[in-house]
């Protein structure tokens, strides 16, 4: 049972990120594995079950959810050969962690958070967004509604929309104020705005249950956007978008933050 981390993994961290090097893993390997992983893979499997209930189609096999403390260096800048945070991701077979929509939980000494979400351009599942979008957007407002998202009229939301905005995209008149910020996203995601509450919750079995309600709230967009990757790429989806290239009005992103699979490493 997840019994939540202790402060002993956040200063294993805190010290992992002032000396990343192989001496000192090696050192303090066996913190890692009782203060760190071992609780993480706890955690991992009291999920399970309710990331089943929300699509069993999702991997949830500990080897492909948790991350790993040792980075990938060989397509990096960044040489550190260690991560000081650790994250569970769950994903759709085959999908690597920058690719599709997935749902995430992570910690590191100053981060702590969760969401859903891509982390890069992914034409055609927003070209099948946008299509949504114009014919039923009370359908994706319903997906959404769940994350109470950060906005004017609510700025004490519980998520906060990221993303990256087209430059210069036409934004159809049809489409409602409150989704045309949405509209023009290269891609999109939703992330947990923090809070004190969640490093309390952190350290205790408080975290599993917060997480258990969290994953659920992010349920329906996510099944939202499963649906329209088995759609994306339908014929009638070019053509629109072809009709979508001459400005029509720029769209309100003001507000948005930018977050790739690098940033997090995912």
């Amino acid at each position: 049972m997840f019994d939540g981390f202790s402060q002993d993994a956040l200063d294993f961290l805190t010290e992992l990120r002032l000396d990343n090097s192989q001496a000192f893993f090696d050192a303090n390997r066996d913190r890692y594995e009782r203060h760190v992983k071992a609780p993480l893979r706890a955690l991992c499997e009291e999920l399970t079950p309710v990331v089943q209930l929300i699509d069993p189609s999702l991997d949830t096999r500990p080897g492909s959810v948790m991350s790993r403390i040792r980075r990938d260096t060989r397509f990096t800048r960044d040489k550190s050969p260690f991560r000081d945070h650790v994250w569970l991701g769950w994903r759709y077979p085959g999908e690597r962690r920058s690719e599709g929509f997935h749902m995430y939980w992570g910690f590191g000494p100053d981060w702590l958070g969760w969401g859903c979400g891509s982390y890069g351009p992914d034409k055609p599942l927003m070209d099948a967004l946008r299509a949504r979008i114009r014919l039923n957007p009370d359908e994706v407002r319903a997906a959404l509604a769940p994350l109470e998202l950060v906005s004017p009229g609510r700025p004490g939301g519980r998520f906060s929309l990221y993303g990256e905005p087209f430059k210069r995209m036409a934004v159809p008149e049809q489409v409602p104020e409150d989704l045309r910020g949405l509209y023009a996203m290269k891609y999109f995601g939703a992330e947990s705005v923090p809070e004190t509450e969640a490093w309390t919750q952190l350290k205790s079995h408080a975290m599993a249950e917060r997480l258990t309600a969290e994953l659920e709230r992010m349920a329906p967009v996510l099944r939202l956007m499963k649906e329209l990757r088995a759609q994306a790429g339908a014929p009638e989806l070019p053509q629109q978008q072809a009709q979508e290239k001459t400005p029509e009005g720029k769209p309100d992103t003001k507000g948005l933050s930018i977050r790739t699979a690098e940033e997090f490493e995912f």
